[in-house]
């Protein structure tokens, strides 16, 4: 999922570019992955072409960093628990928007799950802008292995 490459100098010590996400992760990123003992974490800086008109992350775009933050936090419980891959699909996903993430900014997600069944696993985490909390996220997503 992660790989070792030295960062960009604007890019948090102990992120690595993230590799995972489809196309439309894909065009959003680059985003960058960090495992803490505690935590996942996935950051990317707010460029231009994620903000609205009034100079700060959309909505829209602090929604899908959410959804991308907690399926990796996911992904990689999985990985540490010896579980095969799986597809994962959002069932639900919520964003409490505390405070507007401005354009320049590095804004992360730090992510875990606090459950994890056969076929649903839980999730919440903190997004912060520079350090500074932005919004509280969770969502459930559902588990179906992978066949071959």
């Amino acid at each position: 999922m992660d790989q070792t490459i030295i960062p960009a100098p604007d890019i948090p010590k102990g992120f690595v570019p993230a590799t995972h996400g489809g196309p439309y992760a894909q065009e959003l990123g680059p985003f960058w992955s960090h495992r803490a003992a505690d935590h996942t974490a996935l950051g990317i800086r707010v460029a231009h072409r994620h903000s609205n008109s009034m100079g700060g992350a959309h909505g829209g775009f602090v929604a899908t960093l959410a959804d991308l933050a907690l399926v990796h936090a996911v992904a990689v419980a999985r990985e540490q628990a010896g579980l095969p891959r799986a597809s994962l699909a959002t069932v639900n996903l919520s964003v409490d928007f505390i405070g507007p993430p401005k354009e320049g900014c590095w804004l992360e997600v730090r992510a875990q799950v606090t459950r994890m069944g056969h076929s649903l696993a839980f999730t919440e985490g903190t997004m912060f802008a520079d350090g500074k909390r932005v919004a509280r996220v969770s969502g459930v997503f559902a588990m179906k292995e992978r066949k071959g």
